[in-house]
């Protein structure tokens, strides 16, 4: 039974964020840990950010979670074999975040079958929160820096089928 449990949490990706979207004078990280040691994180400079939304504001609807689903999207898209569940903190609407996030990964329905939860505010720090807070500290090199040609090559992939 406890194999089981152990073998289930492999499968299951916990993902936090350092530096809020919406601060757009501060830096922001996403980053992610799995049970079996895998994690990666992103990197997106508030300068960046502030590009951005200045571009984009009153153009495209719901700005701040679909670049919130775009950091999670380069942050996972590496890591999604064997992947039965995504937790994710509760730092912005994670109604439109949970719509949104499979619509980044439509080309192969890579994310058919993967359940995506919230994380509620009773349980431990997530996995991803020490990943997320080192990287936003500068305390760990990020696996990518998000830039503002990254963000536009997906800002506008967020449309059904």
């Amino acid at each position: 039974m406890v194999h089981e449990t152990r073998k289930a949490n492999k499968r299951k990706i916990e993902i936090d964020i350092s530096g809020q979207i919406q601060q757009i004078n501060h830096d922001s990280a996403i980053g992610f840990r799995r049970d079996n040691g895998v994690e990666s994180s992103v990197y997106l400079r508030s300068k960046t950010k502030k590009e951005i939304i200045k571009k984009y504001k009153g153009q495209v609807t719901n700005l701040i979670e679909k670049l919130h689903c775009i950091l999670i999207y380069y942050c996972i898209k590496e890591h999604l074999n064997e992947l039965s569940e995504i937790r994710i903190c509760k730092d912005v609407n994670f109604r439109r975040v949970r719509n949104f996030l499979p619509l980044l990964f439509k080309e192969y329905d890579y994310l058919k079958n993967i359940k995506i939860k919230q994380r509620k505010g009773d349980e431990p720090k997530s996995k991803g929160h020490r990943v997320a807070l080192k990287t936003y500290r500068r305390k760990k090199f990020a696996d990518l820096i998000i830039t503002k040609e990254m963000i536009e090559n997906v800002l506008f992939d967020f449309k059904k089928k």
